[in-house]
C-alpha cells in the first residue's frame, strides 16, 4: 500500500523524460473549467457514514469532502421510513413511510439544515434521493389514498418485481392524483430545506409523465431543479428533458466489473466500451437499439460514472478492493478521465473495505480510523485534473477519446482527451508487472506533464514510458 506514493513519482520514466516538480501541476490547476455536466458527485448513506449514523456524523465531514474537491452531496433518502416488513435489522432506506417527514434516527430539522447550510458554506450542491415508484407498506398513503396503488384482481396490494421487494408495495404508475401529491412532496423540501436537485432511484418503474411534472413544476427561485436518474434502460427521460443525466449503468456491470471479474482479461473491450462511451454516451450493452428509435440520446449531455455505490457494494460482494481486485487503482484514474460525472461512494475514497457485502438494512458504519492517504492522493489529483482539464468536459463542451496503440497491448490501455487544442493523455498498466513501452503515433506534440507524479515528458520526441504494476500517468500540457 505504502508503495504507492512512490509510483506516483515514477509513473513516467524513459527517454526524453525531464526532471519537473509536482508543484508546476498544482499552479496550472489553478485554472478551473467545470461545468454541470462534469461534477464530482459523492453519496452518502447517512446510517453508515458515521458512527453516530445521523446527520451531525456527516456535517462533521463536508469540509473534508469539500477539500477533496466533490461538488455535490447525495444523500440517500433520508425520509421517515417504514416500521413493517425489514429484510434486515433497520429498514431499507428505500421503504419510504412518509415523504414529508425526516426519520427521527438521522436527527432533528435543524440538524438537516445545519447540515444543508454547510454544504451551501463550502460551495457544494446536496441533492436528495427519491422513490417514486413503490413506498413502505405502512406508508401514509396505505390508509389515506389506497387508490394510490396497484392492487392485484382480490384487492391485495402488490410488492414490486413479481413480488421479490416485500417490504414495500408498488404504486399505480399511471395515477395523476399520486403524480400530483409527490411532486407537492418533491417541491417541499425543495421550499423548506433549499435543497439543489433529486437523484431519483429506479427512474424506468414509474410513469414517464411523473418526471415530466416533477421536473417542470419543482423549481427552486423559479428555476429548474438538477434531476439524476438511476436508469440506464430509457434514455428517452433524458433525450425528452426529464432528467439531466442517468447512470452508466451498463458501463460498470458489463465493461468494468466484467473485465476486473474476468479469468483472462481482455483489453479489447474495455478500449472498445470507453471509446463508445466518451465518443456517444452509450454503452455496449445499450447501443443496439435504445427504446429502439432514439438516435445518440445523450447527445450534448451527460451521464454518471460509478465503481461503488450502495447497489454494487450491497450486491456485487463489497466494497472496491473486492469488486476489482488489483485493478482498483487503474480503473479509479480511468473513472475519472475518460467521461462524464465521477461518483465516489461512502469512504471510497480511503479506499475504505468492507470485508464481503454490506446490506443497506443494517448499521455497519465505515471504519475511519484506518484511511488509505495513498487513494485519497490519488482521488484528490484526479478531481483536480477533472476540474482544470477542459480536454476531459463532457457535454455541449465535451472532448473526444482517441485509442492509442502501444507496443505493450495486452497490457497497457491509453487514450487520448481531445477538445480543440486541449489534450490529456491516459496510460494504464493492468498487469501484474512493471512495463516499458512506446506510443509510435497519436501523442500531441509538446511537453507533458504527469499530473500523478513528478515526471515530464516531450510527446514529440516519442519517448519510452514506464509504468509499475497496476499504475497509471495522466498527462497534461506543460
Amino acid at each position: 500500500m505504502r508503495k504507492f506514493l512512490s509510483y506516483l513519482a515514477k509513473t513516467a520514466m524513459g527517454i526524453a523524460l525531464l526532471a519537473s516538480s509536482a508543484g508546476q501541476f498544482s499552479a496550472q490547476a489553478g485554472k478551473d473549467v467545470r461545468v454541470p455536466e462534469n461534477r464530482v458527485i459523492y453519496e452518502v448513506f447517512v446510517r453508515n457514514f458515521s458512527p453516530e449514523g445521523n446527520f451531525k456524523g456527516v456535517e462533521a465531514q463536508i469540509p473534508r469532502l469539500k477539500e477533496l474537491g466533490v461538488d455535490v452531496v447525495w444523500l440517500m433518502p433520508i425520509y421517515k421510513l417504514g416500521d413493517i416488513g425489514h429484510w434486515g435489522a433497520y429498514s431499507s432506506p428505500y421503504a419510504i413511510k412518509d415523504y414529508t417527514a425526516i426519520d427521527p434516527d438521522n436527527g432533528t430539522e435543524q440538524d438537516l439544515r445545519d447540515l444543508i447550510k454547510t454544504i451551501h458554506d463550502n460551495d457544494m450542491e446536496v441533492w436528495f434521493d427519491w422513490v417514486g415508484n413503490h413506498t413502505a407498506m405502512d406508508n401514509v398513503w396505505v390508509s389515506s389514498h389506497p387508490e394510490f396503488y396497484t392492487k392485484q384482481e382480490n384487492g391485495d396490494f402488490v410488492h414490486p418485481f413479481n413480488g421479490m421487494w416485500k417490504d414495500v408495495y408498488e404504486l399505480d404508475r399511471d395515477s395523476e392524483a399520486m403524480q400530483d401529491e409527490m411532486v407537492k412532496a418533491m417541491q417541499y423540501w425543495v421550499d423548506n430545506f433549499d435543497i439543489d436537485g433529486y437523484r431519483c432511484d429506479y427512474a424506468s418503474g414509474p410513469s414517464p409523465e411523473l418526471w415530466r411534472k416533477a421536473s417542470e413544476r419543482v423549481l427552486k427561485n423559479g428555476e429548474r431543479v438538477a434531476w439524476l436518474a438511476e436508469d440506464s434502460s430509457m434514455p428517452s427521460l433524458v433525450k425528452n428533458g426529464y432528467f439531466d443525466y442517468n447512470y452508466c449503468w451498463d458501463f460498470q456491470e458489463k465493461a468494468l466489473k466484467h473485465f476486473a471479474q474476468d479469468g483472462n482479461p481482455n483489453l479489447a473491450g474495455i478500449r472498445e466500451a470507453c471509446a463508445m462511451l466518451a465518443n456517444t454516451g452509450l454503452t455496449s450493452g445499450e447501443s443496439k437499439e435504445p427504446e429502439l428509435d432514439i438516435t445518440l440520446p445523450y447527445d450534448g449531455r451527460s451521464r454518471m460514472v460509478y465503481l461503488e455505490n450502495h447497489d454494487v457494494v450491497q450486491d456485487q460482494g463489497g466494497t472496491g478492493d473486492l469488486v476489482y481486485g488489483d485493478y482498483l487503482r487503474p480503473l479509479t484514474v480511468l473513472q475519472f478521465t475518460v467521461y462524464g460525472m465521477p461518483l465516489l461512494y461512502n469512504g471510497q475514497e480511503i479506499q475504505y473495505q468492507s470485508g464481503g457485502r454490506v446490506s443497506i438494512a443494517e448499521k455497519t458504519p465505515i471504519d475511519w480510523s484506518n484511511p488509505n492517504p495513498e487513494m485519497s492522493e490519488l482521488i484528490k489529483r484526479l478531481i483536480k485534473i477533472k476540474h482544470s482539464e477542459p480536454a476531459l468536459r463532457t457535454g455541449k463542451e465535451g472532448g473526444s477519446l482517441t485509442n492509442l496503440v502501444t507496443t505493450a497491448e495486452d497490457n497497457v490501455y491509453a487514450y487520448r482527451r481531445t477538445a480543440g487544442d486541449e489534450n490529456v493523455v491516459v496510460m494504464l498498466n493492468f498487469s501484474e508487472n512493471p512495463i516499458s513501452f512506446v506510443i509510435p503515433n497519436g501523442l500531441p506534440q509538446g511537453i507533458y506533464t504527469d499530473a500523478l507524479g513528478t515526471m515530464e515528458a516531450d510527446f514529440s520526441a516519442k519517448p519510452t514510458f514506464s509504468l509499475p504494476a497496476y499504475g497509471a500517468a495522466v498527462f497534461v500540457k506543460k
